[in-house]
């Protein structure tokens, strides 16, 4: 090539990075390149920051394994896709302000969260102290339907998250928040008061295309899985340490749950005022729904539970006066709520801290459980209770080992044994051939069941 047609060239190029800026700089009032927004829409975007993990996901983005600081709120937004590559690993910052409630992974209705790790290589959520409640934890937020306080569930009904006041609710049972599949939670749970809190893992209106598998989630202050109405079914999870209840749900959750494991370990001192290792509700938790009893409230099928407790009592941290209490019961079921619960192991392996309540309460202030729709079937080690093995505190209570069919009415203090328990389908405790979970499918998260759960297996 001549000198000639060289400068020539030169010149093209010259001109043409000319006009690029030119229009970069132009009078368009959109906000500028590279000018962060609040919005991460690529792994280049000025907002994406893997030590400073916040802001809202407004593209299909997926993160390749590694360590991320989550440091507020990080948000998915309706209609896009956050995908987690097996050996991702959150943690929460807890250092100053932003730590608590403003720290969150929340997925929006019409939103995904694809997390599916693998047995070598999970993907874990976690925090820089590794306290209970550091940060808020996980919310997936879906469309599947809620119960209404009248009772009716006709998909009209939604309701704002505790933290966050983001809508969840809607109409298709079907709906798919993503997937979480060996996937590890832990250290979450902060509350901002007594009925907004966060849990390890809410599951806000979830249907059935929600996939959750393989989960271990551990050491929350507030529940460790909170069920928020839907559909949604899950299968081998393994969940230890719970402040408040591990195993929750209310609004109507009409799911499935297969090959549970809850612990509450000899160690694990956080608790709170009405904490036990399963609640069960058909409407809100503090509220009874109108009519009490209707078809359309929660009625969960839960089958191969072990359940173990190696501490009934603990301290109220998020109490200035860390106010100690006890486990009110094992379980409590009540508003409204139907339930089944076979092949369940229980070990009771705290004989100094008897629940308050029993092992079972069926009924508060609030509301009955819907008795002729309760079905228990357990195998239970563990301490006398008065009146029978197991069963309650009061005298009078059925007889282990037998079904309990009788019929009676609410007494006057709106509490069992007051109100006698109603044409119970089965209940039946110290039945010897109910194994409870498989542990072999946790062999991923390397727990000592051994030496932290004796005797459940």
């Amino acid at each position: 090539m001549n000198t000639m047609n060289k400068l020539n060239r030169m010149l093209m190029v010259a001109i043409s990075a000319t006009m690029i800026v030119s229009c970069n700089n132009s009078d368009d009032p959109a906000t500028p390149v590279g000018a962060p927004d609040g919005l991460i829409t690529s792994l280049t975007d000025p907002d994406y920051n893997p030590n400073s993990l916040k802001g809202s996901v407004a593209a299909n983005i997926t993160l390749p394994a590694g360590n991320y600081i989550l440091d507020g709120a990080l948000t998915v937004l309706d209609g896009f896709t956050l995908t987690l590559q097996p050996g991702v690993k959150f943690t929460a910052n807890t250092s100053g302000s932003q730590g608590g409630t403003n720290v969150r992974l929340q997925v929006n209705k019409g939103a995904k969260l694809m997390a599916v790790g693998t047995a070598a290589q999970p993907i874990v959520f976690t925090s820089d102290r590794k306290l209970p409640g550091d940060w808020a934890g996980v919310f997936l937020c879906g469309q599947a339907t809620l119960v209404a306080p009248n009772g009716a569930r006709d998909g009209s009904y939604t309701q704002a998250t505790e933290i966050g006041d983001t809508s969840y609710g809607g109409n298709n049972d079907a709906d798919s928040s993503g997937q979480l599949q060996y996937v590890e939670i832990a250290y979450a749970g902060a509350r901002i008061n007594g009925t907004k809190e966060g849990n390890n893992l809410s599951l806000y209106a979830q249907g059935t295309g929600t996939i959750l598998k393989n989960l271990w989630l551990h050491d929350g202050a507030d529940d460790n899985i909170e069920f928020f109405g839907g559909t949604v079914n899950v299968e081998n999870l393994l969940i230890v340490n719970s402040a408040d209840d591990t195993f929750d749900w209310c609004l109507g959750w009409k799911g499935t749950a297969k090959n549970i494991i809850e612990i509450r370990e000899a160690g694990f001192n956080d608790i709170t005022n009405g904490s036990g290792m399963m609640e069960g509700d058909g409407f809100f938790a503090d509220l009874g729904s109108t009519p009490a009893n209707t078809a359309n409230l929660s009625n969960p099928t839960l089958t191969n539970f072990s359940i173990g407790v190696y501490n009934g009592a603990g301290k109220d941290s998020g109490d200035a006066n860390n106010t100690a209490y006890k486990l009110r019961a094992l379980a409590l079921y009540r508003t409204g709520c139907k339930i089944s619960l076979t092949n369940t192991k229980v070990v009771w392996g705290d004989t100094a801290n008897l629940p308050t309540n029993g092992l079972f309460k069926f009924n508060d202030a609030t509301g009955p459980a819907l008795a002729a729709n309760v079905n228990i079937d357990i195998n239970y080690t563990g301490p006398n209770f008065i009146g029978a093995t197991g069963v309650t505190t009061t005298a009078g209570s059925p007889t282990p080992g037998a079904n309990f069919n009788a019929v009676g009415t609410q007494g006057a203090s709106g509490y069992y044994p007051a109100y006698v328990l109603g044409d119970f389908a089965k209940l039946v405790f110290n039945n010897t051939a109910v194994v409870g979970a498989d542990k072999s499918v946790f062999a991923w998260t390397s727990y000592d069941f051994a030496t932290k759960a004796p005797g459940l297996f």
